[in-house]
């Protein structure tokens, strides 16, 4: 490493947070539960990803909040990608529940139900997962990953993709932007993107 580079970096204490330190991106999502009473929660997450290259999925989350209850107890959650248009949405999911643990501003969310399980979606979200618990690995401190298997799936026809098709792609996400999370308090509305420069023989 050059002298010059390392001028330019600063030690974290590792003992904290250093997550909170810079910004990083994310996807932002909003996992769906039943509620022990029959109703449904959502609740916005941005540690959440494809489990490898198969149909699975997996986000954090901890016994202290109800999602990850509600999942342990149910065996299933719904995954919806949210427009950027549902920002508020995204961010109304988020709000702390009352002192008899409800969560009346979640009725004030369109959502569409879910065909192969009990759940539901945020409505007009451009991309949703129905998920069967598999598994909840690790302790991460007080945080689990939370892992599904994707039963069934849909996709606004806009953000179709044909696989192996990059002509146009660019155009698409112009055309029909994501939303980013920035943690820990910003987002992003993605619209330029570019092809990337894999190795000629690159393979995953």
């Amino acid at each position: 490493m050059s002298e010059e580079n390392s001028n330019e970096m600063i030690e974290l204490d590792v003992e904290q947070d250093v997550w909170d330190r810079t910004y990083t991106v994310y996807s932002l999502l909003i996992i769906g539960s039943k509620e022990e009473d029959g109703n449904y929660n959502f609740a916005p997450k941005h540690m959440a990803m494809p489990m490898g290259f198969s149909n699975h999925f997996g986000f954090i989350g901890t016994p202290r909040k109800s999602t990850y209850r509600n999942i342990q107890r149910e065996k299933v959650f719904t995954v919806s990608y949210p427009k950027p248009s549902q920002l508020t949405v995204s961010s109304l999911a988020a709000t702390q529940r009352e002192d008899d643990d409800s969560k009346p501003i979640l009725d004030q969310i369109p959502t569409t139900p879910a065909q192969e399980i009990d759940g539901y979606f945020v409505r007009d979200s451009y991309f949703q997962l129905e998920c069967k618990l598999t598994e909840c690995l690790g302790k991460f401190g007080e945080w689990e990953l939370i892992v599904g298997e994707i039963v069934a799936a849909r996709i606004n026809k806009k953000m179709s993709r044909k696989v192996g098709d990059g002509v146009g792609e660019g155009q698409l996400i112009y055309d029909n932007p994501l939303l980013a999370y920035l943690h820990p308090n910003r987002f992003s509305v993605i619209k330029e993107s570019n092809v990337f420069p894999f190795p000629k023989e690159f393979k995953r």
